[in-house]
């Protein structure tokens, strides 16, 4: 257990460590906007096929996620518990990350069952390398700091850059590589254009995760270590180190309203780009402009969140954020319903659906930074009550949670589409070929319905009880048990 007290963080520290959140950014963004489309609106998979190829892969997820916590809360190395794992992930996380996008023309040729095996086989293998890198990530974040407030500028640091290798896919990807053609007068549906667009982005992603691994190993001497008398973990430590952090009453309560929050995350991103081309009626110039809305309002959110967590304290800043997000996410098809918004198509409706969609960015940001620096302060509480620094495996879990709103949220988003009877594959060129009444239901589902399942999850997040004085409490009681220990 390090005991020694180490040298403030540098810039330059800070910085690499926030930048390699582009690549969980540029994931989640491509998984969470374009994935299903790909696969069923470009290749004509059916939906719940599609559906249930993201749904295993977060059964995946559910194993790989804790495992990849307990292992790196042992490990031992020069590197330290962290850094193997976030060196490993890059060349496999960039290599799966292309080809699920870039499927041979056999496969798609020979059919619904191979198209679904390789969007199966291609989800679950960027899973596993993005929880190989992801996990270690989140946890290395509550380890470079014990200050109350330098965490949440840390959580935020990173995240803004998140929201930065969201920006980067909506820019490169409406702006460029998805432009419109006679053949495609939406350039998203055109199957050509993904390969390299994804081949850049993969480069890109691998490049963030090397610049935080080696922007942040000189902090290594520094870093808690595990336990001397710790062994190599074994199988059955993942499922009691999991049952041991379950029994912790913040973590409890923080994980289930983030499950909760996530999955309609999900359902709101997965379907944003149907939306957007067939019901706002958006050119490709407008929908570029309204993706980047929510990553910008992101960017700003997570920049005043060190002022909102001191002014708030956590729990209320995330309260407060998540029911912000609730009102502004539903406006704007309430609104649309009452014939308050102007006409599908037009610039005064995508100006409007842009500020409302930087307000909501700006609102959520809350809710993501509070939900990830409250880790670090539960893996503390979790030492004071076990002696065992257990970062890996609350941020393993909260890797989960993160990962429904891609996975699960797009499942349900498959099923309903199958259930509303969208159409499939490129039998529908613009917004005339789908039924009105077609339209409006997934947009109610996505909007206002969404809105009221995640209202239980917000609930749940007053069971949090942590705060500023009782922090610094247990902060000042393990200084002294380690200590004691190393005497």
């Amino acid at each position: 257990m390090q005991t020694q007290i180490a040298p403030p963080l540098t810039t330059t520290q800070k910085l690499s460590f926030g930048i390699g959140q582009i690549a969980e950014g540029v994931k989640t963004s491509v998984f969470g906007t374009f994935l299903l489309f790909y696969y069923n609106q470009v290749l004509g998979l059916a939906a719940d096929l599609a559906g249930l190829a993201i749904a295993l892969a977060l059964i995946f997820d559910a194993v790989t996620d804790p495992m990849a916590g307990s292992i790196s809360d042992r490990w031992r190395s020069r590197l330290g518990r962290r850094h193997p794992f976030i060196y490993a992930s890059a060349l496999p996380f960039g290599l799966a990350f292309y080809f699920t996008f870039a499927p041979p023309g056999g496969v798609i040729e020979a059919g619904q069952i191979a198209l679904f095996a390789w969007m199966l086989a291609g989800t679950v293998l960027v899973r596993g390398a993005m929880t190989l890198y992801f996990v270690p990530h989140m946890a290395l974040g509550a380890e470079l700091s014990e200050d109350y407030d330098e965490r949440t500028v840390l959580v935020a640091t990173r995240h803004f850059f998140g929201a930065l290798g969201f920006v980067m896919v909506f820019v490169l990807g409406f702006g460029y590589f998805f432009s419109p053609s006679p053949e495609f007068p939406n350039g998203q549906t055109n199957p050509d254009a993904y390969p390299p667009f994804i081949l850049l982005l993969s480069v890109i992603a691998a490049s963030a995760i090397l610049t935080t691994a080696r922007g942040t190993q000189s902090r290594i001497p520094w870093l808690p270590q595990p336990r001397d008398d710790l062994p190599r973990v074994r199988a059955v430590d993942v499922i009691t180190e999991a049952y041991s952090s379950l029994r912790n009453p913040s973590f409890r309560w923080m994980l289930s309203g983030s499950i909760i929050i996530t999955v309609v995350f999900g359902v709101a991103g997965a379907t944003s780009l149907y939306l957007g081309t067939f019901f706002w009626k958006l050119n490709q110039f407008q929908i570029l402009m309204t993706a980047l809305a929510g990553p910008i309002g992101s960017m700003l959110g997570y920049t005043l969140s060190g002022r909102f967590f001191r002014w708030l304290d956590k729990r209320e800043a995330m309260i407060t954020g998540g029911v912000a997000w609730l009102a502004i996410h539903a406006a704007p098809i309430l609104c649309y319903l009452a014939g308050w918004l102007p006409e599908p198509g037009s610039w005064a409706l995508a100006i409007t659906l842009t500020v409302t969609t930087v307000l909501a960015g700006a609102c959520i940001g809350q809710l993501i930074v509070g939900s990830h620096t409250t880790m670090a302060d539960i893996a503390d509480e979790q030492e004071l009550t076990t002696g065992l620094r257990q970062e890996g495996v609350f941020f393993g879990a909260s890797a989960f949670a993160t990962k429904c709103s891609g996975a699960l949220g797009s499942w349900i988003a498959g099923l309903v589409l199958v259930a509303i009877d969208w159409p499939v594959g490129q039998t529908i060129k613009s917004a005339d070929d789908i039924p009105l009444d077609t339209m409006i239901t997934l947009a109610i589902i996505a909007g206002p319905v969404s809105v009221l399942l995640a209202v239980p999850g917000l609930l749940c997040l007053r069971g949090y009880r942590l705060n500023r004085d009782r922090l610094a409490e247990i902060q000042a009681t393990l200084r002294e048990n380690r200590l004691a220990r190393s005497a």
